[in-house]
């Protein structure tokens, strides 16, 4: 790594000695002397703040400076070089270098003044502001049978911010660490002492970015943007590997780990390979996880058994975006949450287990990747949902191939197969936050949904699907439909001032129902449906029409049929075939009973949800009508 070197050596039959030299060494000058020791002058003294290694048999002292840029450029350097590429200018330090049986021995001291530092927290820093690190790398010696024959230790520390101690096997081709100890924020009167086996953190800070630490460890050293776009992975081999912790404790007013932020975080947990195990009490969550870091092509696996997670809004949006913008890296999900929060919503218990599946043949050809939601499950005391899906690009195989011709990635659609089973409809939607729109209610919701994008943001305009609506037993009460929005509109509460005083206690009370069944489907956003019943004590209600879900807007026909007779209710109890319809349905049970024909009445409702407009349509008495068929009338 010298250039430009010069200086003056003299040498004797004890051994050699310099003087005045200078060189160019990592984009600075530096100043040499030094020599074997019995050789070298009495006189010398190792550099300010270097150690001077009594037991090597050659010592060489330096004093001079480097730059970033220098740095960056020594790939010999390995970590260091890599640190390099989040530093910049340039900084004096001191140094000693030594020789002991065929051992390198180095010592580097420095204020870092002049160089500022890009690195996660703790260790960022102006150019202007000093902070003194001290970097030490020995040769230890080893008793017979105590261990591989040729170790050394490593150690560094910057200020009072954090001290690192390694100690080495140097006897294979890449140093492997033995065990070692990480300080990092710890008070006055705190340690890391060395561990019997592994590297053991003592972490206490105010915000802990693992994974920014991750990309600096992992990162090329090479900082040009090809590589830094592809940054290379932790491997079971790798040597990187063996510096990392096995066990730790993290102290932490944030903790950011796999895009998530966490707070007042206290987490003890150990690493065995690439899987770390923690147990971890935060703001946001308490209980168990292993995470199975990715390695080589896999995506890596997250399992989870917690007592309790919250994720407010803005870690919501935080998953939504990885799982929008990374599939590639959503790890395997085996997670069970007894009280998930999310988005201030109480949901109970929730089982996910979900696969990233072909993560191995992405690169091959046809090669397609697809995150797999093998199951959802939210258990309430009002309801159970269980659910399936996938999260695929649409058309994945042209998607790949497209991919391989570097042409634009289609979109990936979520598609989600549902059932909900509902205990009490009304306090379900309680505690969604819709409280006072339904008491009781009982049934259950299933079918099939697809949209546009991330399985945590339903996209409305793309949305499409279909699912049957069955739930008995149930009272609308009167509220402010712009509360309860779309069921606002299906309690009917807006009719009675359009219906004859016969019906008027039937819905201004809110409508008691027997049953609500049907059979809705959805296309980009539109919802229709053509056999919607609800079935109460003194009428039955049959809808047909259309909602745009998006808009939140309606258009729907309504009739009410009144409770004549008992078989007024068994035949409305017959489930109506949507590839029939309600007109077809009632032209067929009006020509039967065409007293229930000139009670029922006919609506049309359109308008917002909030503020539906209602329209009486008017029918025929029957005798018109019959008078119409005789004389040819329509």
């Amino acid at each position: 790594l010298l250039g430009r070197l010069k200086g003056l050596v003299s040498f004797s039959e004890s051994g050699f000695a310099i003087s005045g030299g200078q060189a160019r060494l990592l984009g600075g000058e530096v100043r040499l002397e030094g020599g074997t020791r019995a050789a070298a002058s009495a006189g010398a003294r190792p550099a300010a703040g270097a150690q001077d290694f009594p037991d090597s048999a050659v010592v060489i002292r330096a004093q001079g400076s480097l730059t970033a840029e220098g740095l960056r450029q020594a790939k010999e350097l390995g970590l260091a070089a890599r640190l390099g590429a989040h530093a910049s200018g340039s900084t004096a330090y001191t140094a000693s270098l030594g020789f002991r049986k065929g051992m390198t021995e180095i010592s580097v001291a420095s204020n870092l003044q002049g160089m500022a530092l890009s690195l996660p927290a703790p260790l960022t820093k102006s150019a202007d502001s000093s902070l003194p690190l001290r970097f030490e790398n020995t040769a230890v010696r080893v008793a017979p049978g105590a261990g591989p024959a040729m170790q050394d230790q490593l150690s560094l520390s910057v200020g009072r911010l954090a001290s690192v101690l390694y100690l080495r096997d140097i006897s294979g081709a890449e140093p492997r660490v033995l065990r070692g100890a990480m300080g990092i924020g710890l008070e006055a009167g705190e340690s890391a002492p060395l561990p019997d086996s592994g590297v053991a953190a003592n972490i206490n800070l105010a915000r802990v970015d693992i994974d920014a630490w991750e990309k600096v460890l992992e990162a090329s050293g090479d900082p040009s943007p090809a590589t830094a776009a592809a940054p290379s992975r932790l491997t079971p081999a790798s040597a990187v590997l063996s510096y990392l912790p096995t066990s730790m404790a993290i102290r932490a007013k944030e903790l950011l780990v796999e895009g998530r932020t966490l707070h007042n975080v206290v987490l003890g947990g150990t690493r065995d390979g690439l899987t770390w195990r923690a147990n971890i009490d935060a703001t946001e969550l308490n209980g168990y996880v292993e995470f199975r870091q990715p390695g080589g092509a896999g995506s890596g696996r997250l399992y989870g058994r917690l007592s309790r997670l919250s994720l407010g809004q803005g870690t919501a949006s935080e998953v939504e975006a990885i799982l929008d913008e990374q599939p590639a890296g959503i790890p395997a999900l085996d997670i069970v949450v007894e009280d998930l929060e999310l988005r201030g919503k109480k949901l109970g218990r929730v089982e996910v287990e979900a696969i990233n599946r072909g993560a191995g043949t992405v690169a091959r050809e046809g090669g397609v990747r697809e995150w797999r939601l093998n199951k959802l499950n939210i258990i309430m005391p009002e309801a159970t949902l269980t659910a399936s899906g996938n999260w695929v690009a649409v058309n994945a195989q042209q998607a790949a191939a497209a991919t391989r011709g570097r042409a634009p990635v289609e979109r990936r659609r979520t598609v989600m197969n549902f059932r909900l089973d509902i205990d009490d409809s009304g306090e379900l939607l309680r505690r969604f936050g819709m409280a006072d729109v339904i008491r009781r209610g009982k049934g259950r919701l299933e079918g099939q949904i697809a949209w546009m994008g991330s399985p945590l943001s339903l996209d409305y305009p793309s949305l499409n699907g279909q699912f049957n609506v069955n739930v008995a037993s149930g009272q609308f009460l009167k509220a402010d439909p712009g509360i309860a929005k779309l069921l606002g509109v299906l309690s009917l509460q807006a009719l009675p001032r359009r219906l004859t005083l016969d019906f008027r206690d039937v819905f201004s009370e809110g409508f008691s129902f027997d049953f609500i069944r049907g059979d809705v489907s959805i296309n980009q956003g539109l919802a229709f449906t053509n056999n919607l019943q609800m079935k109460g004590v003194n009428a039955a209600v049959l809808m047909e029409g259309s909602a745009d879900i998006a808009k939140e807007t309606q258009n729907l026909a309504v009739v009410v049929v009144p409770e004549i007779n008992a078989g007024t209710a068994s035949l409305i109890a017959t489930v109506i075939n949507p590839a029939i319809g309600i007109g077809t349905f009632l032209a067929q049970y009006f020509l039967r009973r065409p007293l229930t024909q000139a009670a029922t009445q006919e609506f049309q409702i359109d308008g917002t949800w909030a503020n539906p407009k209602i329209t009486k349509i008017e029918r025929k008495p029957p005798a018109a009508v019959k008078a119409g068929e005789e004389t040819g009338e329509k």
